[in-house]
């Protein structure tokens, strides 16, 4: 029998991964649509360009600037092309490829790292920590996404790994530097983070010349793979890391962007990261950075989140490919805690606060697999192409002019013979207009069909009925209600 077969330990790893891969095909499945306009406008709609399925002058000022690196366009391009081999030619299959494709990755990219770390976890916190590491609510969710944040996060999650098992390989180096040159090709500010752990392995670790010479020379050949890469896709000679960075530093007086104060993480990651679980994550690392101020999580943590933070421009998806790390972080920052927390009564009420922390993570997570992405517009735009399309059908969207870029169908989804038009949902006018089809808030919705004598039945709505009360409660009522697809009659029939 071979060694270790029966190590409850292994075992446990084992079973999670299984459970994890169920999980993380579900969300893959459900998870339609994309998270932030960058997902799909600047890599999938990339893609459909090169592919000769979108004019040029129909992508965004990032293609013309050549910011966006082409490495995951071409691989849509190469997920699209295989698809049509095999006859599969809907949009909604060929970004479930794409999803899929990710959570395959960032699956090995976390069970390796588990591997790697599981030694250093105290004895009593390891299976807490590989439950974490696979199913804290919010990571199935951003390891589905087949954007620049996730890719940057499961490469820097990869490069991470090869690091801490350097004692055990000896192509470690290597290894490290293609993986963090390609997390700072998806996303360059990452290369603050690849900076940090190249300054820990100097300092803390004491790192040989050799070594750190390797890994910088892996990074270096991706980059120069990457400029090769930009420079066929964008047909000139191109890097799309050096641009970004130029541009993030010069800035671009033509595009300004929303500016917040300094000090607005913190809040978001306890707001969104649902507060009691926000709030611990926040206290966690507090811990770690006050008691292991030398760990390599501190290292890669605070240089990229106080750099963030002095930018004006500020979203919480600049932080997701630190995402990977929270578990770790929860582990060891709560076990420093620990000391202070040994009084009967205060142990009691972490047993409790503990089951309804679970129960927080089951509600998260459920919602986070049966839901799309964003607005849910792509669910909408599913429904619609099952129907039959014997003549044009006009489809109406209410919404206020300027919020039309919020549930506007991309014109990768969009299916032949649908003519739409907007209705500004702040018009009191009749409407005299053809209209078989609407795309609605409820209000919205039933508002219009009275005030024009319509009648409308629902077909679907973005999301699943069960999840509005939980995202009403989770946005503190500051989301967007949830929108619907209707049939439009007459109410005379």
């Amino acid at each position: 029998m071979e060694a270790g077969t029966n190590d409850p330990l292994k075992n446990f790893q084992r079973y999670a991964l299984v459970v994890a891969a169920a999980v993380y095909a579900i969300t893959s499945w459900f998870s339609t649509g994309y998270h932030s306009a960058d997902e799909h406008f600047q890599i999938v709609a990339f893609a459909q360009a090169k592919l000769g399925e979108l004019p040029i002058h129909h992508l965004p000022w990032e293609y013309a600037t050549g910011i966006r690196s082409s490495l995951q366009p071409w691989i849509a391009v190469a997920v699209f092309k295989t698809a049509d081999v095999l006859g599969i030619h809907d949009p909604f299959s060929r970004t479930f490829f794409l999803r899929f494709l990710t959570a395959a990755l960032a699956l090995v990219a976390i069970a390796g790292f588990i591997r790697v770390i599981l030694p250093t976890v105290a004895e009593n916190a390891r299976k807490p920590f590989i439950l974490l590491s696979y199913f804290l609510w919010f990571l199935p969710f951003l390891h589905v996404r087949f954007s620049s944040e996730g890719w940057s996060g499961i490469f820097l999650l990869l490069s991470i790994s090869a690091i801490l098992s350097s004692e055990k390989s000896r192509s470690w180096a290597l290894r490290a530097g293609l993986f963090a040159g390609s997390a700072i090709l998806c996303r360059p500010p990452v290369g603050l983070i690849v900076i940090s752990l190249i300054a820990w392995l100097v300092f803390v670790r004491k790192e040989n010349i050799r070594a750190m010479f390797i890994v910088c020379l892996g990074i270096f050949v991706v980059l120069v793979l990457g400029a090769l890469m930009d420079t066929a896709f964008y047909g000139q000679w191109t890097s799309s890391t050096w641009k970004y960075l130029h541009m993030g530093f010069a800035g671009d007086p033509d595009h300004r962007f929303d500016e917040l104060p300094w000090y607005y993480y913190p809040p978001w990651i306890i707001k969104y990261g649902i507060p009691p679980i926000g709030a611990l994550i926040l206290l966690a690392f507090t811990a770690l950075c006050i008691k292991r101020p030398r760990h390599w999580a501190v290292w890669c943590v605070v240089p990229f989140v106080l750099i963030h933070s002095l930018i004006p421009h500020k979203e919480l998806r600049f932080l997701y490919p630190l995402a990977d790390l929270v578990p770790l972080i929860l582990v060891l920052g709560l076990a420093e805690l620990v000391p202070v927390l040994r009084a009967k009564w205060i142990l009691s009420l972490l047993r409790i606060g503990a089951v309804a922390l679970v129960v927080l993570n089951v509600i998260g997570l459920l919602v986070l697999m049966t839901s799309p992405a964003g607005e849910g517009r792509v669910t909408l735009a599913k429904a619609l192409s099952a129907r039959s399309m014997e003549r044009p059908m006009h489809l109406g969207y209410i919404v206020p002019l300027e919020k039309a870029w919020r549930i506007e169908l991309p014109a990768f989804y969009k299916q032949e013979g649908v003519d739409e038009v907007l209705i500004d949902a702040n018009e009191e006018r009749p409407w005299s207009g053809p209209l078989d089809l609407l795309i609605a808030h409820r209000e919205d919705g039933y508002h219009f069909a009275d005030r024009n004598g319509l009648t409308i039945d629902r077909i679907t709505g973005a999301a699943p009925e069960f999840t509005e009360p939980l995202m009403r409660w989770y946005t503190w009522n500051e989301g967007e209600a949830p929108w619907y697809l209707y049939k439009v009659s007459s109410a005379e029939r």
